[in-house]
C-alpha cells in the first residue's frame, strides 16, 4: 500500500499513481481497483465518480467535490485498492486478442531500412520480431483512437526520432522506445514508421465514439502482403513525399 500516492490534483480530481513501470501486472491491478471504484463509489443512488482516465500506472479520477471531500474518498479508495491487492489477478484476464493486419513493405513502412540498421537487424528480423509479440494496451492519449502498446522486444527499442515528422499517415504502424501504435489519422509524429494497417482505429457518429482498441486489451500484428492491403484499403500505402 506504501508504493500506492494517492494526491488531489484540483478541487474534484485526484491522481492515484503506482511505481513508475511498464508492468502487466500491475496494470491489471490498476484496471481492477478502478472497476471496484466504480462499483463501490458510483451506485446508482449516489453517483460520486464523474470520469476516470487510466495510464500505464496511474488513475485520474474526477469526483462530486461536493458529496464526499478528499479525505473520504481517499479512505474510500485504499480500501478499493486493499481488496485488489488480497485478489489473484493473474488469474483473472481472459482477454480476447485483437489482430490488426500490417503490411510492412519498404514503401509503406518509411523507416522500416533504418531501424534495421540501427538494430543491426536485417528488414525481414525487424517484421518478425515487432509481428510475433503480443501486446497489451495501456492508455488511450494524443489523438482520438491512439493506444498505447507494450512491451516491444527489447531489440527494437530504440529512442523517438530526433526530428519528427509535420505529417505521419493515417494508419502507420509505429514503434518508439518500448512501445508501439498505430497512427488513426494523419498528424505528426516522431514514432519510427515500420509499416501501415487499412484498419479503422475508430468509429465515429454525431453521439458515439468507439475506439478498436480499449484499455487492458490485447493486440497481435499480423503481416499481410501488397495485394492483401489493397483489397482491404482500397487505396495504395501512403508513400513519403521526398524534400
Amino acid at each position: 500500500m506504501n508504493k500506492v500516492n494517492i494526491d488531489p490534483s484540483s478541487e474534484n480530481s485526484v491522481l492515484i499513481t503506482w511505481p513508475e513501470k511498464i508492468c502487466p501486472i500491475q496494470h491489471k491491478q490498476i484496471l481492477k481497483t478502478l472497476a471496484q471504484i466504480n462499483g463501490e463509489l458510483n451506485s446508482a443512488s449516489t453517483p460520486f465518480i464523474t470520469e476516470s482516465i487510466v495510464s500505464y500506472n496511474s488513475i485520474m479520477l474526477y469526483y462530486c467535490f461536493n458529496k464526499i471531500s478528499f479525505h473520504q474518498l481517499k479512505k474510500r479508495i485504499y480500501d478499493c485498492i486493499e481488496l485488489v491487492l488480497n485478489t489473484d489477478i493473474a488469474r483473472q484476464e481472459a482477454s480476447v486478442t485483437i489482430e490488426i493486419p500490417v503490411y510492412y513493405g519498404e514503401e509503406a513502412g518509411w523507416d522500416l531500412s533504418n531501424v534495421a540498421k540501427q538494430c543491426q537487424l536485417s528488414t525481414n528480423e525487424v517484421i518478425k520480431l515487432h509481428s510475433q509479440q503480443i501486446y497489451r494496451s495501456y492508455a488511450l492519449g494524443f489523438t482520438p483512437g491512439f493506444c498505447y502498446l507494450g512491451t516491444l522486444n527489447k531489440q527494437l527499442v530504440l529512442p523517438r526520432k530526433a526530428t519528427p515528422r509535420l505529417t505521419v499517415p493515417k494508419g502507420a504502424v509505429a514503434i518508439a522506445e518500448q512501445q508501439t501504435a498505430v497512427y488513426p489519422n494523419s498528424s505528426p509524429g516522431g514514432w519510427h514508421i515500420i509499416g501501415q494497417t487499412p484498419v479503422e482505429l475508430y468509429q465515429q457518429n454525431q453521439e458515439t465514439f468507439t475506439p478498436l482498441i480499449n484499455v487492458g486489451q490485447q493486440i497481435k500484428f499480423i503481416e499481410i502482403d501488397k495485394t492483401t492491403y489493397l483489397e482491404l484499403a482500397g487505396q495504395p500505402p501512403f508513400i513519403e513525399k521526398k524534400h
